[in-house]
């Protein structure tokens, strides 16, 4: 996709540094962009991702199979841009011992506004649209909805890369 807009008319709009640095990470640059769910579906099975290879599927049962990551994530110590001081690998409260899902982590962080908690891309969808369209949105819950789009977004890059620190961990351990 990337690879046709840039050859597209539609790349007119970019600088030359936009198309030099957009270039860049196709699969004949200097960084090529790696696809994780493809690599996750070939390589990868965890016990309690039910066989699938989306990122979202594999978070909570990579973090209950990773060292790696309890010991990263396992007390308050992640610091982001949306997040201060978070403990990312929690345990769920029902004496089993696993993880909580990290998505389910940031549902409930709003309850007094749905369209603040996003923890699923049609969430997410339905949220940017409603800062949007919504004209009569009041100040405080627009930057409730800004915050939790934010917060999602994050966890949504954060996870992609714990599942590559996980990956380095189980092969450190072999």
């Amino acid at each position: 996709v990337l690879r046709a807009m840039l050859s597209s008319e539609a790349s007119n709009s970019l600088s030359p540094h936009e198309v030099s640095a957009l270039s860049a990470i196709l699969s004949t640059g200097s960084h090529p962009m790696v696809d994780l769910c493809k690599l996750a579906q070939k390589y990868y099975y965890v016990d309690g991702s039910e066989g699938s290879s989306s990122i979202k599927r594999l978070l909570k049962p990579t973090l209950n199979a990773s060292d790696n990551l309890k010991t990263m994530y396992g007390s308050p110590t992640y610091n982001g841009r949306n997040f201060k001081d978070f403990q990312w690998h929690q345990i769920v409260d029902n004496g089993s011992g696993c993880a909580k899902d990290p998505y389910d982590i940031l549902s409930g962080e709003n309850p007094e506004l749905d369209s603040a908690n996003v923890t699923k891309g049609g969430g997410a969808v339905a949220a940017f649209n409603e800062l949007q369209n919504n004209l009569h949105l009041d100040k405080q819950d627009r930057k409730a909805i800004q915050n939790s789009l934010l917060r999602y977004c994050e966890l949504d890059t954060l996870a992609m890369v714990m599942i590559v620190q996980a990956w380095q961990g189980f092969l450190n351990d072999e």
